[in-house]
């Protein structure tokens, strides 16, 4: 009598039922998830301005969250929101009524010394022809140098008289921009007041399996971005105070003015402090040259100096390397401008957290490894979403 074949001797038959199957729902999910996220760029697209008050108000309630959450453990969350957005109003308060008026005053003064400042480029454009004839003779061709300083004192001229012209579009939107920070502080005490519920939220966005995921995904989110909104806030200004107090002890006349540009032109990786120290050297430059050689020197140091303290300040909080930050800077402003600029790091990062939990697993098929901590641990026991939303980081400002 012959028996039928087994499951182990007929290699055929296993390997026809262990054929991979296209899973269709899940490319059928995929398909609607970048359709959904083509159709909410193109949204974004026709109302820059409204997504401009909700940028400045996540990046505020991210940089805020930290705080808010070490003051919640000894008080009520509402009253701790209420104490860190006072005082965010005093120091808005005092920057308007101290620091402002003086970096007007100084602008002021720069445009009423602008006809004598393009007297004095071209004093400098005579002299540097005198001592090329001087000390070149003939090898010099005196129309050809004339003709450079005169197209470029007259390019000078323009320039000067553009920027002139355009003091009230300039003022327009030196408002437009206030108006934007301004609802965008707003909008932020919200985000920080509703952050449970938005929290939550996010979290129902994911199946049960995925869950854990969006933990992870929500703690680095907080961590990234919250810490680089602090600790770039604090490295600027230290670079502006670093920057003033040498300008003064060398009696510059514009050191708040170039101060607070050094602070500004700090959150702008590698491009930053040269922008900056271009800047000092031709305002410097209108009194003799070796002062403004000094001043851009000076920022340069300053800047250097604050380049120690990074690792002390954000600690392993980007963790993104230099090469990667410098592409991002340079594609954030060619497709986004300054906002593109401003926000390359921490959108690097988040690139880096997204490859290492959902890119690099469905690229490799090797599942991401979750490390065993205090707070992956608490999220592994949690139920469900909605049980443990105040216990668990989150997507949006955690607080």
């Amino acid at each position: 009598m012959t028996t039928p074949p087994s499951a182990e001797s007929s290699p055929v038959s296993a390997s026809t039922a262990t054929a991979p199957t296209v899973n269709w729902r899940m490319v059928g999910r995929s398909l609607i998830i970048a359709a959904l996220i083509a159709l909410a760029l193109w949204v974004m697209s026709l109302i820059p301005k409204t997504i401009e008050v909700f940028v400045i108000a996540i990046l505020i309630a991210y940089g805020l969250a930290p705080i808010v959450r070490r003051l919640s453990l000894r008080m009520p969350k509402a009253l701790a929101i209420a104490i860190v957005y006072v005082a965010l109003t005093l120091v808005i308060v005092a920057v308007f009524v101290v620091i402002v008026p003086a970096v007007l005053d100084q602008f002021q003064v720069m445009f009423a010394n602008a006809p004598t400042y393009v007297g004095e480029a071209q004093q400098y454009a005579n002299a540097a022809q005198a001592w090329l004839k001087t000390h070149l003779g003939p090898l010099v061709a005196t129309n050809q140098l004339q003709a450079i300083e005169s197209s470029s004192v007259d390019k000078v001229s323009a320039g000067i008289e553009t920027v002139l012209g355009s003091l009230s579009v300039i003022a327009v939107g030196v408002a437009n921009a206030v108006v934007i920070a301004v609802f965008g502080v707003i909008l932020s005490y919200f985000l920080l007041a509703n952050s449970d519920a938005i929290r939550d939220s996010f979290y129902s966005l994911f199946p049960d399996r995925a869950q854990k995921h969006a933990r992870v995904f929500s703690r680095e989110v907080g961590r990234v971005v919250g810490g680089f909104i602090i600790g770039q806030t604090i490295l600027c200004v230290i670079a502006a105070v670093l920057t003033y107090i040498a300008l003064l002890a060398v009696r510059t006349p514009y050191a708040l003015l170039l101060a607070v540009l050094s602070g500004l032109c700090y959150a702008i990786p590698y491009i930053g402090v040269v922008i900056a120290a271009v800047v000092g050297f031709g305002l410097g430059a209108l009194t003799n040259w070796k002062a403004g050689l000094l001043i851009a020197v000076i920022i340069m140091v300053a800047s250097k100096i604050v380049d120690f303290l990074v690792p002390k300040v954000m600690g392993d909080t980007v963790g993104v390397s230099p090469m990667a930050i410098i592409f991002a800077v340079f594609a954030g402003g060619e497709v986004f401008g300054l906002w593109g600029v401003i926000l390359a790091i921490p959108a690097a990062a988040l690139f880096k957290v997204i490859w290492n939990l959902w890119l690099h697993p469905w690229l490799t098929g090797k599942p991401f490894e979750f490390k065993d901590t205090a707070g992956d641990a608490h999220e592994a026991r949690a139920p469900a979403p909605a049980a443990t939303a105040a216990s668990t980081p989150a997507a949006a400002p955690h607080s």
